[in-house]
């Protein structure tokens, strides 16, 4: 840095702009590199600023009882959509914001008298490859009879103060589906790096957000989807809780039959698949918009997709808007021949694939994620007080058979944003 020419200002301004990967190299140039981009956090909010405003990144989750994971990203030099598998054992909830994940599993939903509910959680930043076990959290409840099970819900997010949270939205219930204790939980991150659990005078029902399965962090607050009836009729909703004022709220969500919920130019956007005249395929697109305390939604787009294919039961469900331009998401779902043979080398599945939109020029780009892509490989065992991680940066072309049997899964994304903050 001694002989560099540039003032100090412009040098930190044009590195605030790089690719986390090319920080991750020019970390050796010199120490004051190595210290601006290792401990430095306001340059770590200032390149988090900047690759929120121009990065194409999602976190996509597949599968129900089986989940994967993947970050789809798009090139910055050829505009082309690339795959990055998470090959993440064990783990049964992934959460992201500010570019970390939050991943949380158990061994023991299933309880017996005398047990306790115990997580093991870990924070993860796949940019900078570096992962931070928790310590297990054990749930102050303990089983007053054989045959209960537990359902869970967790947010991830960050307060006004830098304070990391992991929310537990904890229900046990009998083995007939009756609630038989309530809880909500706050994981939080203090000012010695240490962590502590505690229990919030807070009871939201929560065994329908699961049908819904969209969930988000935003300005503070965290959201899932969730579906209510009323006289009859199915009303979605999102709970948030406030992760600085430790709130819950609610908010009514615009008519029905809601695909997903995601965010566009920084504010809460609904997806709706919508067959109308003439079995025309159209997705709409909604925008909440906040003015005075009150909370009303406009209708931002209504995008044509042409015929509805009946017969080969096909039809487009939009998962997501994944860059603040505004390029929409969708899963393009078709039915397969039943007897297609996933391990017959002579059998064809129809493969169904990705379309990614630019809302503005309306150009379309399609695409699959079956074909060779990378994979981080992340293994831990925080249980037993070791933790190491594995990285296998290795092409593979397995069939990800969960895409023959749409019809009975899920698939959802979060926006995801590169950074450089630490676990």
């Amino acid at each position: 840095m001694e002989s560099c020419k540039l003032p100090r200002d412009l040098v930190v301004d044009i590195l605030s702009r790089l690719r986390v990967k090319s920080l991750m190299r020019f970390k050796c140039v010199c120490k004051f590199f190595y210290d601006l981009i290792k401990s430095d956090q306001h340059f770590m909010d200032k390149h988090y600023e900047i690759s929120k405003a121009k990065t194409d990144c999602v976190l996509l989750e597949v599968g129900r009882d089986f989940r994967e994971y993947y970050l789809l990203y798009k090139e910055s030099e050829c505009n082309e959509i690339g795959c990055i598998y998470l090959d993440i054992p064990g783990m049964q909830w992934v959460k992201c914001c500010k570019g970390m994940l939050c991943l949380i599993s158990t061994k023991n939903d299933k309880l017996d008298k005398g047990d306790y509910l115990i997580y093991d959680i870990l924070m993860w930043n796949p940019s900078i490859r570096k992962v931070k076990a928790l310590p297990s959290v054990t749930v102050p409840y303990k089983a007053p009879c054989d045959g209960l099970y537990a359902l869970s819900e967790f947010g991830f997010g960050i307060s006004n103060n830098m304070t990391w949270k992991v929310v537990m939205l904890l229900e046990i219930c009998s083995s007939d589906g009756r609630t038989v204790h309530q809880m909500t939980m706050v994981y939080s991150q203090d000012y010695s790096d240490s962590w502590s659990l505690r229990q919030l005078n807070l009871v939201t029902s929560f065994q329908n957000i699961r049908d819904m399965s969209n969930d988000f962090y935003l300005k503070g607050r965290y959201y899932w989807g969730t579906v209510g009836f009323n006289q009859q009729h199915i009303i979605h909703y999102l709970i948030w809780f406030d992760m600085n004022n430790e709130v819950c709220g609610m908010i009514e969500l615009p008519k029905s039959n809601i695909d997903s919920v995601s965010i566009m130019n920084e504010t809460i956007a609904v997806l709706r698949y919508s067959p109308i005249v003439g079995n025309t395929n159209c997705i709409d697109i909604w925008l909440m918009i906040e003015n005075d305390n009150n909370t009303y939604w406009c209708k931002q787009a209504r995008i044509d997709y042409g015929l509805n294919i009946y017969n080969n039961i096909e039809w487009w469900r939009p998962i997501g808007i994944w860059n603040v331009d505004g390029e929409l998401l969708v899963f393009q779902d078709r039915a397969v021949d039943p007897d297609w043979d996933p391990d017959s080398e002579h059998s064809e599945p129809d493969v169904p694939y990705f379309i990614s939109q630019d809302l503005v020029t309306q150009e379309r780009k399609m695409f699959s994620i079956s074909k060779e892509r990378k994979s981080i490989t992340i293994a831990s065992n925080p249980t037993a007080g070791n933790l190491f991680q594995v990285y296998n940066e290795r092409n593979t072309d397995t069939i990800e058979k969960w895409k023959y049997h749409m019809f009975m899964q899920r698939i959802y994304s979060r926006v995801y944003y590169e950074s450089l903050y630490l676990p």
